[in-house]
C-alpha cells in the first residue's frame, strides 16, 4: 500500500512478497503442461479469492479455467489483485491531501513513507 500512496504502481514482485501462496497458485496454472485433460481434471472456476476471502468472478464470458483461456485467467487474476485496493488507496490519498500536498509524497519511496508514518 505504501508504494501506491507515493504514486508507484504495484508489481508482480510486490504480490510475491505480500502473498506467496496466491502467487504459487497463479504460477501453477501458468506453468501447467499444455494438456487439456490436466485442466479438465482440476475443474477450477474462472475466479480468484479476494483479500477478504470472497470469490471474485474474473470474466462474464468464461466460467471454468481451461487450456484456451489459461493465459487470460493468469493476467486477469494478476490485474485484479494488483488493483484490488485502488479505491481505498485513493481515499487515503485524499485524506493525506488535507494535511500534505500530494505531489510531495512522490519524493519518497513507499518504505520511507511507511517509516515516517509508523516509525
Amino acid at each position: 500500500m505504501w508504494k501506491l500512496l507515493v504514486g508507484l504502481p504495484l508489481s508482480v514482485d510486490d504480490l510475491i512478497e505480500i502473498d506467496k501462496d496466491y502467487m504459487a497458485g497463479i504460477n501453477f496454472f501458468r506453468d501447467l503442461p499444455n494438456k487439456e485433460e490436466e485442466f479438465e481434471a482440476i475443474d477450477m472456476p474462472f475466479s480468484t479469492p479476494g483479500a477478504a476471502g470472497q470469490e471474485v468472478p474474473l470474466s462474464s464470458t468464461y466460467h471454468r479455467i481451461n487450456l484456451a483461456n489459461r493465459d487470460q485467467y493468469v493476467q486477469s487474476a494478476l490485474d485484479y489483485r494488483l488493483h484490488e485496493f485502488d479505491f481505498q488507496v485513493q481515499a487515503v490519498v485524499e485524506g493525506l491531501a488535507k494535511v500534505i500536498p500530494v505531489p510531495l509524497l512522490s519524493l519518497f519511496t513507499g518504505e520511507e513513507l511507511r517509516t515516517m508514518v509508523c516509525g
